[in-house]
């Protein structure tokens, strides 16, 4: 089977997954999703919570700790890079696998990629560029699709030298991270890109044509969706700050002043218009963001 006969074979898959079950609007895919979710939040009420409080308050020392939790095996500086190295191996080896996976279905990827533009075209102005595009948008989801085994690899390097306390407060701190990643991801998809690209294509005199280049948009899209993934950590990173003793609350609300300028400021840096409305579009957000995370650290 050629690559192209499987992405049709994938495509009429999930086609047939999302059409409406007989005598109802709902499709075959949001009723499976449905019974996914509820068996999983089922299964973590009546399973996953009680071992993760044994978990947290499990204060056994093991064999190879000491009292704190952190590992008493010695490795001289050479055994530590090769272990690093080693690492950076299987992380190599698992993005190069999946990247080639993700390549195949390259059309479908670049086609997601393509819709905040709303149907406006691209040009590609060297021979290997519209190549390039495909290859970068695939690496990109091939990079999403690793993250789970890249933050293993990361996570059992520094693990052993860690507290019992620091692995605990990490471990639930990456949960809230991921989902606040993923939530600034879908914000600059959905709300911030579209809006972003419907001024800066549409603005000034009809007579001139802007027709971008593909390297450069999915340059664009890369730079914005990172940015507001990050800005998205904010609240997560003044509970830790907060946790740590690096602030206070108090000193917090005395910097409330402050993230007003910094909001537009960011809002500036991060959407490349001129106008107010796409500025507010990451401001209020921010601020909102602040807030959220001003009251999460009084329960640090």
């Amino acid at each position: 089977m050629t690559p192209d006969q499987l992405a049709l074979a994938v495509q009429s898959i999930l086609d047939t997954v999302w059409t409406p079950i007989p005598g109802s609007s709902w499709s075959w895919a949001a009723v499976v999703a449905l019974a996914f979710l509820g068996g999983g939040a089922a299964f973590g009420v009546r399973w996953g919570i009680p071992h993760v409080r044994a978990w947290w308050s499990d204060s056994t020392i093991r064999p190879g700790e000491d009292e704190r939790g952190v590992s008493t095996v010695e490795m001289t500086l050479i055994e530590h890079l090769i272990e690093l190295k080693n690492r950076f191996v299987v992380i190599g080896i698992v993005v190069a696998v999946t990247t080639i996976g993700a390549f195949v279905f390259y059309q479908q990827w670049m086609r997601i990629a393509l819709w905040p533009l709303g149907g406006h075209e691209l040009q590609a102005i060297t021979p290997t560029e519209k190549v390039m595009a495909y290859f970068k948008v695939s690496f990109v989801v091939a990079i999403a699709t690793s993250m789970p085994v890249i933050m293993l690899q990361i996570w059992r390097y520094i693990a052993p030298g860690l507290t019992r306390t620091e692995r605990r407060w990490i471990v639930a701190f990456v949960p809230g991270a991921t989902v606040s990643f993923i939530a600034g991801l879908a914000f600059a998809y959905f709300a911030l890109m579209p809006a972003a690209l419907t001024f800066l294509l549409g603005f000034g005199d009809d007579a001139i044509k802007v027709v971008p280049t593909i390297a450069s948009y999915i340059d664009f899209v890369t730079r914005l969706m990172l940015a507001a993934g990050a800005i998205f950590q904010m609240p997560l990173i003044m509970f830790i700050l907060v946790k740590v003793g690096v602030v206070t609350v108090k000193k917090l609300s005395f910097m409330r002043r402050y993230v007003v300028v910094f909001a537009f400021l960011v809002g500036a840096v991060v959407t490349p218009t001129p106008d107010p409305f796409n500025q507010l579009l990451v401001a209020v957000p921010v601020m909102l963001l602040f807030e959220f995370g001003a009251l999460l650290a009084r329960f640090a």
